[in-house]
Order: structure tokens, then sequence, then C-alpha cells
């Protein structure tokens, strides 16, 4: 890990992965954390609102159910039953029948369980109870209301213990004024339902668990109903507080909310995507550290074996499994160290093969000036004897000898090649009586143009030798020099014996083996080869030469390099 954290380039990665991914979650947090957190508050109480609304209809409706049971006293078969005699007999069928009037409506509305008593008081002070649900003692005795307490357009309301001291503390009672329906303005009694507060607690319990609201009912005269706490109600600016009215019954439900309660949720939301925030984080550091691995280990494996080639370790290589842009740089690298390498191992063969040539010169050499005035000698002594011939061979013989072992260039004009193929072929006009005839078409402007050194005589020479002495049937060779666009072309051709299609298969596989890798010296190799090489050498790889033959028609050996071209090599193979 610190090697890779060592990196420049590592560094460099891993801060920018880091700043493209961390940089713009941190500002998308802060964005949504400043201008969305009061929006989140005002959601929050929206959503409380919301909530304690939906309560206050929940009690609405419950206490409308209780009036639908008050209503069933203004039917005109219910008030008859009201009207029935006092006696004690009528009085308990009247209490028998308007107990199955209300216990049905009770079931039909689902509320038998909330009502614990239902009782009705005559006029005359009279009352019986119609449903006594309690089971526990004696039902609430009632007596009629004081005057103004049911002066509303529907002569009823809900009240405690505070306005009937009869009541228990723990209970509520629905009071309604009974009209008679045929004569509107005479009483036939009172109506009381009493219900447990327990109601109010099924309705309101589940926002005092959830979202702590405190709750408080009071009537329009601002009497207390109802409160789900014995804490005073609170009236600093830390709560937000509203009313939701029951005008049906003249109530108010108030309602408390506490700004931390509400605050806690949103913290609670913020904690949240604080966490989500630091384990995006953690990801994304951990991310970028593989990612920067993933990139930084094959740059510093490339950058080592660089170091590597820079100091001539040429067999390194550098592990390239993957099809990536990396991958496609290794593989390069592996393959510009393994040319390197091959052409440093040309070129240390090269120089070496050179090296070896030039001991070899200097040992053929072996005094040469001595063999020169040997030469000289004999060519006198023909003279003197008067054998002209054997004058000129010595004569054409010195020159041969003198041109190969000129240590002055390797490179010479196509005119010093002339001179010495002439000469040479003196020596084979005596030597085969004048049977094989020469012909050569050299256009003037080509006689100055550079040549390879010693390329024409051992052309002619692999004609002479392969392709006539042997069968003696050619007659003739002919020697073309020209150009074909912008190269030096020469063709040496015969019509002799030719060269049979396994040989010359042989021949140019040879030719084809790169320069260090010739160990052939099969007939007819050596010669061509080593032209063949030289041209390749200092003209480059697509220059040097064909050959093309037929047995029973003949050869043709071309040799092409560029036009003027000037190189100026000494006899060690080294440029100026």
């Amino acid at each position: 890990m610190m090697k890779w954290f060592g990196s420049r380039i590592y560094r460099k990665i891993f801060a920018s992965f880091l700043v493209v991914s961390l940089v713009p979650l941190c500002i998308v947090y802060f964005y949504i954390n400043f201008r969305y957190s009061e929006r989140l508050e005002q959601d929050a109480v929206s959503m409380n609102r919301l909530a304690e609304q939906n309560a206050g209809i929940r009690l609405s409706d419950s206490l409308t159910k209780i009036e639908y049971i008050s209503n069933l006293f203004f039917n005109s078969s219910t008030q008859e039953i009201l009207k029935r005699p006092d006696d004690t007999l009528s009085l308990y069928n009247a209490r028998i029948a308007l107990e199955q009037i209300v216990r049905v409506n009770l079931d039909l509305f689902k509320i038998m369980n909330q009502v614990d008593q239902v009782t009705f008081v005559k006029q005359n002070g009279i009352s019986f109870d119609i449903i006594n649900s309690t089971k526990k003692g004696m039902p609430v005795s009632f007596t009629k209301p004081a005057d103004g307490l049911l002066n509303n357009y529907k002569n009823h309301g809900i009240y405690n213990q505070s306005m009937l001291e009869e009541l228990p503390d723990n209970k509520l009672v629905y009071v309604r004024r009974i009209m008679d329906v045929d004569v509107l303005t005479q009483e036939l009694g009172y109506l009381f339902v009493v219900f447990d507060k327990n109601m109010l607690d099924g309705i309101f319990g589940g926002l005092e668990e959830v979202i702590q609201t405190r709750i408080m009912v009071e009537n329009t005269a601002g009497q207390v109903l109802y409160s789900n706490t014995e804490e005073t109600m609170p009236v600093d600016g830390d709560w937000i507080t509203w009313n939701y009215g029951i005008d049906n019954f003249r109530l108010v439900v108030t309602f408390y909310d506490e700004l931390q309660n509400i605050n806690a949720n949103i913290q609670a939301l913020d904690r949240i995507t604080e966490a989500v925030i630091i384990l995006s984080m953690a990801v994304i550091l951990a991310a970028s550290v593989m990612l920067a691995k993933t990139i930084v280990t094959p740059v510093l494996d490339l950058h080592k074996n660089l170091i590597h080639v820079r100091n001539g370790d040429f067999k390194v290589r550098v592990p390239a499994e993957t099809k990536d842009e990396l991958g496609d740089m290794g593989r390069a690298f592996n393959d510009m160290a393994g040319e390197i390498d091959r052409l440093v191992n040309q070129v240390y063969t090269i120089q070496l093969k050179e090296k070896e040539a030039a001991i070899a010169a200097l040992q053929a050499q072996i005094n040469p000036h001595f063999l020169y005035n040997t030469l000289d000698m004999i060519k006198s002594m023909a003279d003197i004897y008067d054998a002209s011939q054997v004058g000129e061979v010595i004569v054409a013989l010195s020159g041969v000898f003198r041109y190969a072992t000129r240590t002055s260039h390797l490179i010479v004009t196509v005119q010093d090649e002339l001179v010495n193929l002439q000469n040479y072929m003196k020596i084979i006009d005596a030597r085969f009586g004048g049977k094989i005839i020469s012909r050569v078409e050299v256009p003037d402007e080509l006689l100055k143009e550079q040549m390879i050194k010693i390329c024409l005589q051992p052309l002619v020479e692999n004609c002479i030798s392969h392709g006539m002495a042997r069968g003696g049937k050619g007659k003739e060779i002919r020697v073309s020099i020209g150009r074909d666009s912008e190269n030096v072309v020469v063709r040496v051709a015969d019509d002799g014996v030719g060269i049979a299609p396994e040989r010359l298969r042989e021949i140019r596989e040879n030719l084809a083996q790169p320069i260090r890798e010739n160990t052939s010296h099969g007939i007819g190799g050596v010669g061509l080869k080593n032209i063949h090489d030289r041209i390749r050498l200092y003209y480059g790889e697509e220059y040097g030469v064909t050959i093309e033959s037929e047995e029973g028609v003949g050869t043709v050996v071309t040799v092409c390099y560029p036009f003027n071209v000037h190189l100026d090599l000494t006899e060690k193979g080294e440029e100026k």
C-alpha cells in the first residue's frame, strides 16, 4: 500500500477520484441540509396537524353517533312510549320497549361498548334507566339539569363532573332536552347518555404515543372536559398550538406540539442522512483505492521496466493481461523491448562479422606488394618470351587482385565495377578459349552512380561456375544496369543449364534468412547471400537480391538498391 501511495501518479489519481466523488456528495448534503431543513419542519408540522385533524374528526364522528341515539326520542312511536301513564307496570313496559329500540341502534352504530348508561328523566322528575351496561353497581341518578344549561339550537351538550355533580370523575355525559313533536313548546324530558373518558383515550392515544401531542377538549364555556396529561398546558414559544372546533357540540379540541419533538424527527433523518453519507464516503474511499491501484500498478510496472531498458536490459517484460489501454501499452512496450533486443543483437552480430572479415582480409593480404611485384615480374617474362596473351591475363589478374584488396571504401561507382568485370572476363576468355560471350548494357548517366564493391564479378562468376561450366551449354552472359522508378536495377542473365527447383528453393530460403542466421555454405548460395546481406545492411531490408531460374533455359539474378543514395563507408563498414 505504501508503495502505491508513495507514487505521485497514485496520489494524483486518488485525489482526482476523491474530488470527483466526494465533493458533489458533500455539496448535495449541505444543500439539502440547509435548503430543506425548514421545509422538512413545515412538512412535519403539516403531517402532525393532518393526524390531529383526523383524530378530531373521529371524535366528532363518535359523538355524532351518540346524537343519533338521541334522535330516536323525537320519533312519534318512541314519544308515544314516553307519554304512557306513570304507574309501575307502564313504566316497566316503557323501559323495556325503549331498551330494545336503543340497544338495536347502539349495535347498529357499533358504540355499545362505548356507552355505559342511557337514562331518560321525564318532565315530572320520574326517571328510568334504559341501558345500564357498567355492571359495576348502581347507575348514576340524574335530575332535571339547571336552567340555561342547554340553551342552544339543538338543546344538547357534553358535560363532566364540574357541571353535573352526580357524575363520576372519569365519566362524561351527553345531555339533550326532548321536546314534544306534537306540541313543540312542551318538554317531554331529558336524555342522559353516559360514556367513559377512555373513549377519548382510544381516539387520541395514538397521537400521544407517536408524536407526543398534548390534547385538551373544552366546551365554549372554557370548562375542560378532557386532557391527556395532568401537566399544565404550555403557553411558551417552544410549542405549536392550534384548535379544532366541533361546532355541533360546541367543543374545541386544542392540540399542543412541542418543537423539540418535531425537530427530533428531522434530526433523526439528518443522522440517517449523515450515516448514509459516511457509508458512501467509505465506499468511495475503498473504490478510489482499488481503482487507483488498478491503474497505478501497471503504470509502475511499466515505469520500472522502462528504467531497466534505459540501463540496457532489453529482456524485461511487462505483464499485459488486460484488454484496455494499459494492456495495449504493456504489449507495445514488450514488442518494442523485443525489437530493440533483436536489433541490438543484429548490430552486435554484424560488427562481430565485420571484425572477423577484417581479420580474414588482413590474413589474406600477406604482403600484397610482394604479390604485385611477382605478377609484374611474370608479365615481364611473358613479354621477353613473346607471350603477349599470357601477359594480358597476368595484367587482368593483377587488376582484379588490386581491386579486391584495395582498403579505401566499400562503396564504388558503377564504372569501377565494370572495369573490374572487364579484367575478370579477360581471365575467363583465356580459360574457356573465348567460348563465353559477355554483353554489358549500361547508360552513360549511371556510370557515376554508387554501387557496393565487388557486386558484378561474383554474380557473373556464379553464372559461369554453375550455369555454363558444368553443362557446357551456355554461351552468353548479359549484364544490364538501369533505373526502375526510384531504384537501380542490376540484372545478370545467362542461357545455361538453369537450376533445379529443389536447389532454387534452398537458395531462396538461404537469402530469406536473417543476417545472423547465415549458416548455409551450399554451392550457389554463399556469393549471392553475401551480396544480399550487404545490400540489406547498407540500404534496408526491402532491397537485395532475387533469383529466377528454369532448367534448360537459364538463370536471371536481379539486384535492386535505391537510386542516388550516397554512402561513404570504410572497409570496416562504418558510415562517416
